[in-house]
């Protein structure tokens, strides 16, 4: 399996973000607006954009980085991807210089948030109606990046 990540160009590739997140996440896909406020990140398998993940670079807090995003195409969920990604952001956060993460996730996303917790994140907190299609609670998580 080869795997690459490359940054998407938001203008240029604006249409298959939007319909890729739309098959990820439904009616809880980004818009326009939000797609030009993110860092996006397509994950390629074998050819394929099998994955994205968007972090948004200004967040308040000097040396976080905020996971907007990070979806796996359905038809490839399961398949040890999401964990591939999950690494990568980790990777890739430390070799910016940041010194933390945070990440919201549904309350009812159980593999996602037992996916941070193998990484080494922790609930930080819940955010009552975070997500509103349908309206679900978030639960945030953070992890602290060692140096190596």
């Amino acid at each position: 399996m080869n795997v690459e990540f490359r940054r998407a160009d938001r203008q240029a590739e604006l249409r298959s973000l939007l319909l890729f997140d739309r098959k990820v996440f439904h009616a809880d896909a980004f818009d326009r607006d939000m797609w030009s406020d993110v860092d996006a990140w397509w994950m390629i398998v074998d050819g394929v954009k099998a994955g994205c993940s968007a972090f948004e670079p200004n967040e308040p807090e000097p040396g976080t980085l905020y996971i907007a995003t990070t979806g796996i195409l359905p038809r490839l969920q399961g398949r040890g991807l999401g964990r591939l990604m999950k690494a990568w952001q980790i990777a890739w956060a430390r070799q910016h210089g940041f010194q933390r993460i945070v990440t919201n996730h549904r309350a009812s996303n159980k593999s996602m948030i037992q996916l941070n917790r193998s990484f080494g994140f922790r609930k930080t907190g819940r955010i009552p109606a975070y997500y509103t299609n349908p309206e679900e609670a978030a639960v945030s998580m953070e992890l602290v990046l060692r140096p190596k």
